[in-house]
């Protein structure tokens, strides 16, 4: 495979465990707004329902506080393993790019608390779009090839529909060897290149 540079990482998951209850949330959403859609995806699914905007708005507001609820619980001593692969994946080279469903509100503290704001060159948030795919396809056309990784179905059904690499994890426990794998891809995929035609290394 070629070495691809850029390596956009979902957030809840996939970087760091889930710590929001979704279906709790999603079951007290469907109360708030009257409804029985199903919800699923939960923001996507929300952004396309026919509701009064004030109904809409309190509902995210109701998401977001379980986003901001859950960078309280989250514990960075146990993501050890993925904060140390992130930051060699930006000291051997590599850009390091995160698309969330989140706001940029949860999102900024959550990477702070990780220490990882410096190491990450670009977010996607829902703020620029809730929709995947259009977040995809923007880093696509900003940077040409991209991996990403990912942790639901919605994740990769997005990633066929914009064309690009996808991992899917079972657990953001898998994470880091996901980056570990595409590390050493790119370094043996280097290698070849410098050692290649053309090149001076006997």
């Amino acid at each position: 495979m070629s070495c691809i540079e850029t390596i956009v990482i979902d957030v809840d998951g996939t970087l760091i465990p889930s710590l929001v209850d979704f279906d709790k949330l999603r079951r007290r959403i469907r109360e708030e707004l009257g409804v029985s859609h199903e919800l699923k995806p939960l923001g996507l699914s929300l952004s396309r329902l026919d509701i009064p905007v004030e109904k809409k708005k309190r509902a995210w507001e109701m998401i977001e506080e379980e986003e901001l609820n859950s960078i309280r619980l989250l514990d960075p001593g146990s993501l050890s393993t993925n904060i140390s692969e992130v930051i060699k994946m930006v000291e051997n080279g590599f850009k390091v790019v995160i698309a969330t469903h989140r706001s940029k509100r949860t999102l900024e503290p959550l990477l702070e608390k990780l220490c990882l704001t410096n190491y990450i060159s670009e977010y996607v948030t829902r703020d620029y779009s809730i929709d995947r795919v259009e977040q995809l396809n923007y880093l696509k056309a900003k940077y040409s090839e991209i991996v990403f990784i990912g942790d639901t179905i919605y994740d990769e059904e997005a990633s066929i529909k914009a064309d690009i690499r996808f991992y899917r994890v079972k657990s953001y426990t898998e994470l880091a060897s996901i980056l570990e794998y595409l590390r050493l891809e790119c370094s043996r995929s280097r290698k070849h290149y410098n050692t290649g035609f053309g090149s001076s290394v006997k």
